[in-house]
């Protein structure tokens, strides 16, 4: 499976899918950090799967805005596809907007996509403190935790 790494920095991003393909991006902001991603993930040949995992993680008053839209054109039948877009908040001036789509023009595929934008879970960093860890210590442990799915297909 061929493994393609995002870059943030660049806005406007068009994948056509040639082989089974995985994509991932990781994004950390920081202080006034700020990125937009568009992303195109075309499937045009039949029997193909993308996997898209996208995880972020805002600081201080960064931003993500990212559309990632997955387009299967006609003759791509039996297309398996899907989108995920992960991002955690960490601060209250920090913001994101995570919109995926589908555009299906063939039948027989499956496709699917997902995206939540949500904060430090608070009993989790709870009961983390309550075993001794500080709180910045904490906080690092649950953001190690929640970006570890991509990680560790990066490396």
């Amino acid at each position: 499976m061929k493994k393609i790494v995002l870059d943030f920095k660049k806005e406007n991003q068009e994948i056509e899918i040639n082989e089974d393909s995985e994509i991932l991006g990781l994004y950390i902001g920081k202080k006034n950090d700020s990125a937009n991603l568009k992303l195109k993930i075309i499937h045009k040949k039949p029997y193909l799967k993308s996997n898209v995992l996208i995880k972020a993680v805002l600081w201080d008053k960064s931003k993500l805005n990212f559309e990632g839209d997955i387009i299967i054109e006609k003759g791509a039948r039996n297309t398996d596809t899907y989108l995920k877009a992960d991002v955690l908040i960490m601060s209250e001036d920090a913001s994101a907007r995570a919109v995926p789509s589908l555009e299906i023009k063939e039948d027989e595929v499956k496709g699917g996509h997902g995206a939540t934008v949500g904060q430090i879970d608070q009993k989790q960093l709870f009961y983390l403190r309550s075993r001794g860890l500080p709180h910045k210590e904490a906080e690092n442990v649950l953001v190690e935790g929640f970006i570890k799915e991509i990680t560790s297909k990066m490396t």
